[in-house]
This record gives C-alpha cells, structure tokens and sequence, in this order.
C-alpha cells in the first residue's frame, strides 16, 4: 500500500508540529509547511508521519493511501 502526503497550505497556520517529522516536514521562507522530498511515505515511517498529522492544529495535513 502506498501512502502519500497531502498538504492544503491555504490551512497552514505555520505552528510547526508536523517538522517533529523532519524528514518529511519543513517551514517554508513564507512560514507554511512544505515537503522537501515529496510525499511519498516510507512504511517503517508511518507512524512518525501520521503523529506529525494529526499533531496539526489546523488539519492542514492529510494523508492518502492508496491500494
């Protein structure tokens, strides 16, 4: 199963939660999340990555999996 990260910046209110997944999460120069590698999520690192998601006080984060 595939998983990929799905980001709604328009949302985004820069608090910062989702870079305690740092390999998948960052802020931007504008203060808004963006994913330097992609969204492709690695299994071993769901749990991180879901943490990091549901940790997001505006739900700007989502994540889709696909079969």
């Amino acid at each position: 199963m595939n998983t990929k990260i799905i980001v709604d910046r328009d949302k985004c209110l820069g608090a910062g939660l989702c870079t305690l997944a740092p390999s998948y999460f960052e802020l931007g120069d504008d203060g808004k999340v963006e994913l330097p590698h992609g969204g492709d999520v690695a299994d071993g690192d769901m749990r991180e990555v879901n943490d990091a998601v549901t940790m997001c006080p505006a739900e700007a984060i989502s994540l889709q999996r696909d079969a």
